[in-house]
C-alpha cells in the first residue's frame, strides 16, 4: 500500500509539471512563399577551387559560359588556374544566379520580396556537364509540363534537384521560368536591398540595384489589391 501511494504521488507531480514544459508561444511566420521567382541572368557567376585558391568569375554572359568552361577544362594540371585535385577528385565547376521571390502574408493583404543569393545553381565536375546537377529554389513551375523532369526534391518545399543538365537546358529553364511570371499589368513593389538578409558580391548588388530602379519588381500575380509591407523589422524572416 505504501509503495502504491508513492507511485501515485510521483504520477500527480509529473502531471502538474508537464504543462510547464509545453511550448505554447512558438513564433509562427505570417509569410507564405508564392513560388514566384525572377532569375537575374546578369548575376551569372562561376566559382571553383583552383591550385591557387578560390576563383570567382562574374559579369559573364550566358553565351560566353560554355567557352570559358572549355578553356578552363583544357588547362594543364600544373597551371595555377587549373582546378584543384584532392584524392584524385577534381573540384567541380559551380555556376549560380541570384533571384528574387515574392511572399504573401497569411491574410493575403500584404506582399514582400526576398532576395535569393543562389536561386538557381548548376554544378559539374566536367566542362561537358554530363554528370551535372542543377538546383532551382522555389521554382514551382518546374513541376509540370516543362523541359526538365525532377529526379529528387529536398525536404524543403519548392526546391528541386535535376541531374545531367546541360548548360543549354539550364539557361533555357531560366528564360522560360522568367517568362512565366511577368504579368501584363503590374503595380510597383518598393524594395530596398537592406531588406535582404544574405550578402551579395559587389557586382550582384549593382545588378539588383539597377533592377530596383526599374518597374519590373512589382506585385506579380497580385490580383487581390494588397498593399506592400517591407519593414526592416522583417529582415530575412
Amino acid at each position: 500500500m505504501l509503495l502504491a501511494k508513492i507511485f501515485k504521488r510521483f504520477k500527480a507531480r509529473d502531471a502538474a509539471i508537464a504543462p510547464l514544459n509545453k511550448h505554447t508561444g512558438d513564433a509562427v511566420s505570417i509569410w507564405r512563399d508564392t513560388g514566384q521567382v525572377y532569375y537575374l541572368e546578369n548575376t551569372l557567376k562561376l566559382t571553383f577551387q583552383s591550385n591557387s585558391g578560390a576563383i570567382t568569375i562574374e559579369k559573364m554572359s550566358l553565351e560566353s559560359l560554355p567557352r570559358v568552361l572549355k578553356e578552363l577544362q583544357n588547362l594543364g594540371g600544373n597551371s595555377s588556374l587549373a582546378r584543384q585535385e584532392v584524392a584524385n577528385q577534381t573540384d567541380a565547376f559551380y555556376v549560380s544566379v541570384c533571384g528574387v521571390t515574392w511572399q504573401r502574408s497569411s491574410d493575403g493583404k500584404n506582399v514582400r520580396i526576398k532576395a535569393l543569393p543562389e536561386a538557381a545553381v548548376l554544378r559539374s565536375p566536367t566542362a561537358c556537364f554530363t554528370k551535372s546537377q542543377a538546383v532551382f529554389k522555389h521554382a514551382f513551375m518546374l513541376e509540370h509540363d516543362d523541359l526538365l523532369s525532377p529526379t529528387s526534391s529536398s525536404n524543403k518545399p519548392g526546391i528541386y534537384t535535376y541531374n545531367r543538365i546541360s548548360i543549354a537546358d539550364f539557361t533555357e529553364q531560366l528564360k522560360r521560368s522568367n517568362a512565366q511570371i511577368a504579368p501584363s499589368h503590374k503595380a510597383k513593389v518598393g524594395i530596398q536591398y537592406e531588406n535582404f538578409k544574405s550578402a551579395f558580391t559587389e557586382h550582384e548588388q549593382a545588378v539588383i540595384d539597377q533592377c530596383l530602379e526599374t518597374e519590373f519588381f512589382e506585385n506579380a500575380g497580385d490580383d487581390h489589391g494588397g498593399t506592400n509591407l517591407l519593414s526592416s523589422d522583417n529582415k530575412g524572416k
